[in-house]
């Protein structure tokens, strides 16, 4: 049989190498194009789906977590313990109705996790004051809000502000204030809407938040779009070398084969 040199054991374990390779190369890309819709924004900015569900307890909604997800954002949920008042934070640049103000962020200590800060937005007020200037109600404090997700300049169109003085942030990033603020963070944070004390420093409840939809794709998606064309480019690669090896091997079988025919005819097979 012309062809059963491909059932020798090394030829079968380059059929197993390519067989394993195609479908592996396959999902990576799949996985890839995955990726590159997620973030793909498709040009609009959508605020934050508001739940209707009434408040459940911070752990009960993140399920023993400490991040908030996709799914949690917009969803109502309270929070007992004690603010940081010395680590109180202003972030400045943010509009409400026209005026240009800050948002007053504050880490609170939820009751039975020592070593865990729950950021708080609670509120926004008129210019940049010092964080020293706004009053942080003392004592053990309930507060009920609304999940956001951590912020990203591309993901809520927020342009970071540069050379702000200590005690400000341009945007609310979970992953740079784990090094600005001394403990561990969720990962998120909290829009105040009620707190029990109430709150005696007049902030405004901040409005849902916004995911900035740039109308291009962005430069991650594009990075996530050239490597779903490399992993299938891979797989259609190693189809291509199977077959171009398999193809050379059959042709020079073929030509000592002839030439084998050749010397026993008394021929020599020509140069």
């Amino acid at each position: 049989m012309q062809h059963r040199f491909l059932l020798q054991p090394r030829w079968v374990a380059f059929h197993v190498l390519v067989l394993v390779a195609v479908p592996v190369c396959a999902a990576l890309g799949l996985w890839q194009f995955q990726r590159y819709n997620e973030h793909n924004d498709g040009g609009k900015s959508e605020k934050t789906a508001v739940s209707a569900e009434p408040a459940v307890a911070l752990g009960q909604e993140l399920d023993g977590g400490h991040t908030v997800a996709t799914k949690d954002r917009g969803r109502n949920v309270f929070v007992e313990g004690r603010y940081d008042a010395a680590r109180q934070l202003v972030v400045p640049g943010r509009e409400l109705d026209g005026r240009d103000g800050s948002y007053i962020l504050t880490p609170l200590q939820p009751a039975g996790e020592p070593e865990l800060r729950v950021l708080v937005v609670r509120g926004w007020t008129a210019g940049a004051p010092d964080p020293a200037a706004v009053p942080v109600p003392a004592g053990d404090v309930r507060v009920t809000g609304r999940l956001e997700l951590s912020e990203t300049e591309h993901g809520s169109g927020i342009d970071r502000i540069p050379g702000l003085p200590a005690g400000q942030v341009s945007i609310i990033h979970t992953p740079e204030l784990v090094n600005v603020l001394p403990y561990r963070l969720y990962d998120g944070y909290v829009a105040l809407t009620a707190q029990d004390p109430a709150d005696a420093s007049g902030l405004v409840p901040v409005p849902p938040a916004k995911t900035q939809k740039s109308g291009g794709i962005s430069g991650r998606a594009w990075q996530n779009l050239g490597y779903t064309a490399q992993w299938f480019v891979f797989a259609g690669a190693s189809v291509f070398l199977w077959w171009r090896v398999v193809r050379r091997e059959i042709e020079e079988r073929d030509e000592a084969e002839q030439a084998r025919a050749l010397r026993e005819l008394g021929l020599e097979p020509a140069s």
